[in-house]
């Protein structure tokens, strides 16, 4: 498989990764009230080379643009490698849209001002590094190094549990990091040995050419790694107890962002590099999707905690994702893409309107909300479109790869669209219940309830503004799909090239 390159004029990506780090040492030295304009400052810089970068990118043909490569460690193939296909660039400007709304949402932080920045300036850099590196080696250290400021996010700056959901975290996608190291390296290995070339690039690493034995093996050993940070059944018991503990942002960037790491490596690296298995292993990832959507939205549908609920329904989500991937046809992949770009939008609206319900009520449980539509009705606009857009309703972003990844998934097995689309059905079920929970049943809550709500403000400046652009683009998507399928169609066709091809 052969590749064009463009390269960079001016090296925006590396950038993007700088800007971040730079910004987090130069934190450590100046008073905490400087943290949270800098932060926004910078990430909005990042952002807005990002949306360039998104309306500059020619979709025509697939080349890797916006490319640098520079030497590292020659005697052993590693450099510096990074640049954007159409799928890079569309996570790298959902993380740098993510980071920024978050920066403006965080006004409430009180405790450990500064560091709360500082770790998610180094956490917004890490999460730009793995998806714009194409050598391996940086791509690991990257994938590696997001963890520490995470860990740190929810264990300082969570709830009650913090200490502990932390750690699980922390455990479940360091165990899976081995695994996808362990390929790593043996991919390294057998192409020295059999091509006497040492490279840790993509570029060359996706043109060894594997025994049938060694594909699965290889796949295997990636997939867990991805699974986990996906994350998929059953490796899944992670995340709800990482997003019930973590801060509202720190929800935002694990349900926006950090999920997309694990389907991005599965689009990314195991259905081009291993063509042969991905076919193999085709009604198991079927399998594993359907149940994830199935029984995690069976999960959220008897839940009572707002985080949890979201969390599951996070979960189901990411299964339209790995259906549509391991379709191995354009339909599905273009599907599964579009499902991991309205995914981030609407998880991170929907962690919003539940960080915002507890800075009201000081509860994510259901039993004690109720009846506030009347009392704030820009939230309760907002939160709704939100809604409406996760259970996939048309004219909002989450129909479009909904309907994509199931016509996909269509083409291979109508049985496991047709289950999938049965869960969909569930899945309006425990969204639609969350919002009457939480707005409607005025009549059911007490006059106490009535007056505390009366009181309570709607949405503040830097919350209408964390929320509009998110709401904006969930509409953009919906009403004009074509622009972002055509985005990323020729992307898709080179991912699946090989198992086209084959």
């Amino acid at each position: 498989m052969t590749f064009q390159f463009e390269p960079a004029n001016i090296p925006w990506l590396t950038i993007s990764i700088l800007l971040p780090l730079i910004a987090s040492g130069i934190l450590f030295f100046l008073n905490e009230r400087f943290a949270k304009p800098i932060s926004i400052i910078v990430s909005a810089v990042v952002f807005v080379i990002s949306t360039w970068m998104l309306f500059a990118y020619d979709f025509s043909e697939y080349k890797i643009q916006f490319y640098e490569k520079y030497t590292w460690i020659p005697q052993l193939g590693v450099s510096y490698e990074v640049g954007v296909d159409a799928l890079s660039l569309t996570m790298y400007w959902l993380t740098a849209l993510s980071f920024l709304i978050s920066f403006i949402w965080s006004t409430n932080i009180k405790k450990r001002v500064k560091e709360y920045f500082i770790a998610f300036l180094v956490l917004e850099a890490a999460c730009i590094g793995v998806f714009v590196a194409w050598d391996l080696v940086f791509f690991y250290i990257f994938w590696e190094a997001m963890l520490i400021p995470m860990f740190l996010i929810i264990g300082v700056w969570g709830y009650a549990e913090r200490i502990y959901a932390a750690t699980k975290f922390f455990i479940y996608t360091f165990f899976g990091s081995l695994f996808l190291l362990l390929g790593v390296i043996g991919l390294y290995v057998y192409q020295y040995f059999h091509y006497g070339k040492l490279s840790t690039s993509y570029f060359d690493l996706i043109n060894v050419g594997l025994p049938f034995n060694l594909e699965l093996i290889f796949f295997l050993l990636l997939a867990l790694g991805f699974a986990i940070k996906v994350p998929m059944w059953p490796f899944h018991t992670w995340l709800p107890a990482a997003h019930v503990q973590a801060p509202t942002a720190g929800s935002v960037i694990l349900a926006a962002v950090l999920l997309k790491m694990g389907t991005y490596g599965f689009v990314r690296f195991s259905v081009p590099w291993f063509p042969e298995a991905s076919k193999y292993f085709v009604p198991v990832m079927f399998t594993l999707g359907v149940i994830a959507i199935i029984y995690t939205a069976a999960m959220a549908l008897a839940q009572t905690h707002i985080k949890r609920v979201i969390a599951y329904s996070s979960v189901s989500h990411m299964g339209f994702v790995t259906l549509g991937t391991f379709a191995l046809n354009v339909e599905g992949m273009n599907g599964a893409i579009i499902t991991m770009i309205s995914h981030g939008l609407t998880s991170a609206a929907l962690f919003l309107a539940a960080g915002w319900i507890y800075e009201r009520a000081h509860s994510y449980e259901m039993r004690d909300l109720g009846g506030m539509a009347r009392f704030v009705p820009v939230f309760a606009t907002f939160f709704m479109i939100t809604a409406m857009a996760s259970v996939g309703l048309p004219g909002l972003s989450g129909f479009v790869g909904e309907f994509l990844a199931l016509l996909g998934t269509f083409e291979v097995s109508i049985l496991f669209a047709v289950l999938a689309g049965i869960a969909l059905v569930v899945g309006a079920g425990y969204t639609l219940r969350l919002y009457h929970n939480t707005m409607f049943i005025e009549n059911e809550i007490d006059e106490n309830k009535k007056h505390k709500w009366s009181q309570i403000s709607d949405l503040k400046t830097s919350e209408f503004l964390s929320f509009l652009p998110l709401i904006i683009l969930m509409f953009v998507i919906g009403i004009y799909p074509k622009w972002w399928v055509d985005l990323i169609n020729n992307t898709s066709l080179a991912i699946l090239s090989k198992v086209l091809g084959g």
